[in-house]
Order: structure tokens, then C-alpha cells, then sequence
């Protein structure tokens, strides 16, 4: 799902840096390539070097410190590039985007001794929404098309609320998006099935515990590194009966709407969830919507039906696979 992340990537550097790239840009294709890698190097804790530190000192490359930090460095020079190249056009009256932002707030709070704006938590912040924000939603929309592959009848059963509600003169959301959202209300429900049945962040992030707590009569000192299994939540079986089955309508309440439920938590929960959830969920309901409304996915014929087996990392991602995109008439 190449193409896929770099949609969701150029629209994530329209908003930080203020312009897109060209889908044949190699800038783009050599990004993707580091963005993927990074997150199949490491596991959610951070991995080897994680729990013992100092092995990046006695052991760089056997411990994989020395190839992280390769490819971290390559994007760490590309958007210090960026930024100075945003620093030498900065008009503190034109407002581009995000980095001219941050740029701006530098400037006013610079006699303030204790300021977080500074050059290096402006080069994190990209990195975190550049590198987060494309793999996990690209991931996502891998394994909904992998879903609609699998589950055919499911597949369907969108397309005919597409063509339903949204019609076949206009696209889904290019009008009326509220409303389109509103009764669409089943693809809404397949979405949340895929996130949950998929859980492509399995260990949620590492947070650090800022004081000692006690949680549920255990005791977690200051300082520990905490992770919350997203997956053992998600694929309870006393909470929701039957989780290894896709199944959407889980989702959809007897009068028809959507289904809350407070074990579904892909973006986690309380202050510190997904920064970026407002944006995936409109990206993936455009994304898909727009997908089934104007393609059927088929099995391809050179190819078996692929598993739901993904590659691991900070982030499932699904496995290489073929399909046919067939245009809908």
C-alpha cells in the first residue's frame, strides 16, 4: 500500500510544511522506504536497546542502534532542511503553515528562559506527526482493503449504501460531507470493526508513569515505562463474545446508529490519545468511502487469497499482497 502512504504522508507535509510532493518524487519514495523501516526495527517497547541502553555503546551494530540511527538521521536532515529553508522566507505576517507557526511562537517567546519552542522540539514534533501519523493510517487503510478482499459480502453491502445515499453523480463527502458521514452510517461501522479486529498499534505508546500510582492495587513506581495491551482489549471474550469474528453490525445499535463502546479505543484514551485522531478518522472515511464507491476489490488470479497475518514492529502493518481494482459502472 505504497500509494496509499503517500497520500496520507503528502497530506500530513501539506499542513507542516506547506506544499506536497509529486507522487514520482524520489524524496517521497526514499521517505516511505525510511518511515517503514524505522517502524519494523523497533517493537512498541522500544526493544533490546530499550530495556539495556548502554548497549548502544558496546555494541552498536549488533544491537541495531547504528542502523535506526542511519535511517533516523536521514529524516532528521531532511526536515532540518526544511526548516531552515522555511527560516530564510519566514514572514511572521504570511502564516504558511505549521512550521511557520512554531517559527513565530520562537520568535515572541525567546526572552522567556523556560520556552519548550526551540529548533530541536520543532524537528521532534515533525518527525512525530510525519513518521506516526502516515504509517498508522496508511497501515489501517492496508488492511481495510485486505478486509474487503477477505469478507466480500461485507464489501457489498458499503457499496450499496454508497449508491444509496451518496448516489453515482457525485463522489461520497465532496458536498455535504455531514450528512454523507451521517447516513453512512454501516461503512462507519466497517471502519470501526477493521480497527479493532486489526488493532495495528497492539501496545498502544509507551507512556512513563510521573509519580508513584497505584492502579487496581498494583503498584507503579515513578518512572516506569507503561503499556496498555490495546489488543487484549479488543479481543476480549467475555467483553465481546465472539472477537476473533469480523463482524461490523457489532457496532450498529437496533435503532440503526452507531455503537459506542468503551473497550474501542484505536486512538487510546483520557488527555494523552492520538494527537492525530480527529484527521485519520476524516481521512479513512474519505479514503475508503471514496475507494468503494468507485472500485470493486477482487481476488487477483495469479495470486491466493492473502491471510490476515502482518509484519510486527511499533505498528502492524499487513503483508504484501495482490488484488484487481475493478471501476464500478
Amino acid at each position: 500500500m505504497t500509494c496509499s502512504t503517500s497520500v496520507f504522508l503528502n497530506s500530513l507535509w501539506a499542513m507542516l510544511a506547506g506544499h506536497r510532493f509529486d507522487l514520482d518524487d524520489q524524496r517521497l519514495v526514499d521517505l516511505l522506504d525510511i518511515v517503514h523501516k524505522c517502524f519494523r526495527m523497533i517493537d512498541p517497547s522500544g526493544g533490546l536497546l530499550n530495556q539495556m541502553p548502554p548497549l548502544r555503546f558496546i555494541a552498536p551494530r549488533h544491537s541495531g542502534y547504528t542502523n535506526l540511527m542511519t535511517h533516523l538521521n536521514r529524516i532528521w536532515n531532511f526536515l532540518r532542511e526544511t526548516i531552515d529553508d522555511h527560516r530564510k522566507s519566514f514572514n511572521a505576517d504570511n502564516m504558511r503553515d505549521l512550521i511557520d507557526l512554531f517559527l513565530r511562537e520562537m520568535e515572541t517567546s525567546k526572552c522567556q528562559n523556560n520556552s519548550s519552542f526551540e529548533d530541536l522540539q520543532l524537528v521532534s514534533l515533525c518527525l512525530d506527526l510525519f513518521m506516526a501519523g502516515s504509517e498508522t493510517t496508511s497501515n489501517t487503510l492496508g488492511f481495510a482493503v485486505l478486509y474487503m478482499l477477505l469478507y466480500p459480502q461485507v464489501q457489498r453491502r458499503v457499496q450499496d449504501e454508497l449508491d444509496r445515499c451518496v448516489g453515482t453523480d457525485r463522489q461520497p463527502l465532496s458536498r455535504t460531507d455531514a450528512a454523507d458521514k451521517q447516513h453512512l452510517r454501516y461503512l462507519e461501522a466497517v471502519l470501526m470493526e477493521i480497527q479493532r479486529h486489526a488493532t495495528i498499534a497492539p501496545s498502544g505508546i509507551p507512556h512513563k508513569a510521573l509519580k508513584n500510582t497505584v492502579l487496581m492495587g498494583h503498584t507503579i513506581p515513578k518512572g516506569t515505562t507503561v503499556l496498555v495491551s490495546m489488543w487484549s482489549l479488543h479481543r476480549d471474550v467475555q467483553h465481546w463474545g465472539d472477537p476473533e469474528v469480523f463482524r461490523p453490525e457489532r457496532f450498529i445499535s437496533g435503532n440503526g446508529n452507531i455503537k459506542q463502546d468503551d473497550w474501542f479505543m484505536p486512538f487510546g484514551i483520557g488527555k494523552r490519545r492520538c494527537i492525530g485522531e480527529t484527521l485519520a478518522k476524516a481521512s479513512l472515511f474519505l479514503f475508503f468511502s471514496t475507494l468503494l464507491h468507485n472500485f470493486s476489490i477482487l481476488p487477483s488470479s495469479e495470486s491466493p487469497l492473502p491471510s490476515l497475518e502482518g509484519y510486527d514492529g511499533v505498528t502492524l502493518s499487513p503483508k504484501p499482497f495482490s488484488a484487481k481494482l475493478i471501476p464500478r459502472k
